[in-house]
């Protein structure tokens, strides 16, 4: 079974302002589509795995149980979609921390990689920004970027595919070829 890593913010659920966290489930608003698309790419054989930066632990704007609530729910909405998550991975280190698992550092993906068995070669990194594609990169995996206007400055930061949205990333996945 491949591996299809999905970063949270700006790819399944909209991102909160600059500077701003998501501190409770009330503000989750999921993208449009979002949900289908995880339940697009379960059906068709992914291990679906989110892999978040969420620093908001680390600078104290939200709490650890907020957090684990907020991704209980998030795991609960994409199952009443059809969809299933393997797991979810969480950096709540500060920038300054120096971790292994920050993106754009790919210590999430190894994680789940060794635990599920993956061989990231197969796997896909999805996400919004430059850091996500990096870490995908790092990892060994194919890169997908969700965007409408990010400029690509460096070889490490292009993704192989870019859409509009994670409905058009699982879509073009699905294509045959």
């Amino acid at each position: 079974m491949a591996g299809i890593f999905l970063d949270r913010d700006g790819v399944i659920i909209r991102k909160a302002p600059e500077g701003e966290y998501i501190t409770q489930w009330a503000e989750v608003e999921f993208l449009p589509n979002s949900l289908e698309a995880i339940a697009c790419l379960h059906r068709y054989g992914f291990r679906v795995i989110i892999v978040t930066n969420q620093r908001g632990v680390a600078t104290g704007k939200i709490q650890v149980a907020k957090l684990k609530e907020i991704h209980r729910n998030l795991g609960l909405a994409i199952a009443d979609h059809g969809g299933v998550v393997s797991e979810i991975y969480c950096c709540t280190h500060d920038i300054s921390d120096s971790c292994l698992c920050r993106k754009p550092k790919p210590g999430m993906l190894f994680r789940a990689a060794k635990e599920f068995n993956l061989n990231l070669a197969d796997c896909w990194m999805v996400g919004d920004t430059t850091v996500d594609i990096e870490a995908g990169k790092k990892a060994g995996c194919k890169t997908a970027l969700i965007t409408q206007a990010v400029e690509l400055t460096s070889d490490i930061e292009k993704p192989d595919l870019l859409a509009q949205s994670l409905m058009e990333v699982a879509q073009q996945l699905l294509i045959p070829s």
